[in-house]
């Protein structure tokens, strides 16, 4: 039997981390002693190490992402200084893509790493040999009821399906040819094996509830029922859901349309409007429809839509980035986020970036500096666009303003109008109190107007 430490390291105090939790899971009825314990990236290192070393593991379990691996090559390093003995178990998306001061003695868990996990345990931790899986419909609930004093308050994540129909170049779903929902929605018996768990996330008392499947609307069926039980539970909390603006249609507003305000919060992968552009990335998409799907969203529902958009995709220029923004700001969605888009390891898009002269960070993030369409001052500036859609479009203080102005003004005018306010009054583009940038948006209203 070993003591097994599973130690998130979350990029905030409201995250936490799912994978963690279904580790402990899928050892229930193994005789090992887990211990849970959480931290975020602005924790001081010595904190972190001491919690782990007062623990005395003799396992410390590990989920790198992108947000926390340059922490974890830190924290890993300085572990193994203090408990020698400890075997480090490492999971995620950049375990193999980081160097953690890792002696032969640790693992390397890559993919789905549950089966994996399970069969070390089973073996005390000495290794294991051949490939181990376990579908999604049979990886154990990940919760507890007695987790709940760690994740009241708090986002918490839930998944109904592992893999994505679809293979955007530049996401870490692209290779991903996995097709593995939790539940049929055909089947009575997966229905109420699947309410049963969204009562349990309920009696957990999260802030959201984020379920983190890629295209969440890929089954139309278990979506509707899905949106239907937490209709029917308008003051559980909210819900997050990541879907595929094409795919909607009448039968999901038809349910959509009865959701109360502040329960549904929908995130839309929009990333460019022009088609052309989306194809060359392997996205599947087209605007019209998606354009379409967001006018109703606004209009007939109470759902709180956040939109993205992605600068730096293969083949567009800063006039079609521009153009995307112009067009998504229109239809007045509650939030707008233009990311710059991440050269990820083990996606398609590190050899198109090779191949089209990209320049991008060596190290998490991987952010794109220039593209083959976009030179390194032209991104700059949509970073600085970026910054000023969170500061006065995403904090939702004058969407009047904003729904008024974008009656005679592009979105793409107004923002480089409130550049210029920022940069006669001295201001930075983040932490701007209130006041400011009510002040800010009382003069752009003025210039507009006079």
């Amino acid at each position: 039997m070993k003591s097994i430490l599973m130690l998130a390291i979350n990029s905030s105090w409201s995250q936490t981390n799912l994978a963690l939790y279904y580790l402990r899971e899928v050892i229930r009825e193994q005789p090992h002693r887990v211990i849970m314990n959480s931290f975020t990236l602005s924790d001081h290192l010595g904190d972190v190490l001491f919690e782990a070393y007062q623990a005395k593991p003799e396992v410390i379990c590990f989920s790198a992402y992108i947000w926390n691996s340059e922490y974890l090559q830190k924290l890993i390093p300085e572990l193994k200084k203090l408990l020698p003995d400890a075997i480090m178990v490492i999971g995620g998306p950049q375990a193999a893509h980081a160097h953690f001061g890792l002696a032969d003695r640790d693992f390397i868990i890559t993919g789905s790493g549950e089966a994996s996990f399970r069969a070390l345990a089973r073996n005390d931790f000495e290794g294991i040999q051949g490939e181990y899986s376990l579908a999604l419909c049979d990886v154990p609930f990940p919760y507890r009821a007695s987790d709940r004093e760690q994740l009241a308050g708090k986002l918490v994540y839930y998944e109904c399906y592992r893999g994505c129909p679809y293979s955007c170049v530049y996401c870490l779903s692209a290779l991903d040819k996995r097709n593995e929902p939790r539940f049929d929605a055909g089947n009575p018996d997966d229905l109420s094996k699947l309410d049963a768990e969204l009562e349990a996330l309920i009696a957990l008392k999260p802030k959201t509830l984020k379920f983190i499947d890629r295209s969440f609307n890929v089954f139309p069926k278990l979506a509707r029922h899905i949106w239907s039980f937490f209709i029917h539970h308008p003051h559980a909390c909210e819900v997050h859901f990541e879907i595929y603006p094409d795919l909607l249609c009448e039968a999901d507003f038809a349910i959509l349309e009865q959701a109360p305000e502040g329960l549904i919060r929908f995130e839309v992968g929009i990333q460019t409007t022009n088609d052309a552009i989306a194809e060359q990335s392997a996205r599947k998409s087209n605007w019209d429809k998606a354009s379409k799907a967001l006018k109703d969203l606004k209009q007939r529902t109470k759902i709180r839509v956040h939109a993205d958009l992605l600068a730096g995709l293969p083949g567009e220029n800063l006039a079609s980035v521009h153009r995307s923004i112009n067009q998504l700001c229109a239809i007045l969605p509650d939030a707008v986020q233009l990311g710059t888009l991440k050269i990820l390891p083990a996606t398609p898009m590190q050899d198109i970036a090779a191949s089209k002269g990209y320049v991008y960070l060596s190290s998490p993030p991987y952010q794109c500096l220039s593209s083959d369409a976009l030179s390194y001052p032209e991104m700059n500036s949509l970073e600085a666009y970026a910054k000023l859609l969170n500061l006065y479009w995403n904090k939702e203080e004058h969407s009047g303003q904003w729904q008024m102005m974008l009656q005679c003004r592009s979105a793409t005018e107004l923002l480089s109008m409130l550049l210029e306010l920022h940069k006669q009054h001295g201001y930075e583009l983040h932490s701007l109190a209130k006041a400011k940038r009510d002040a800010i948006m009382q003069e752009l209203l003025q210039l507009i107007s006079g």
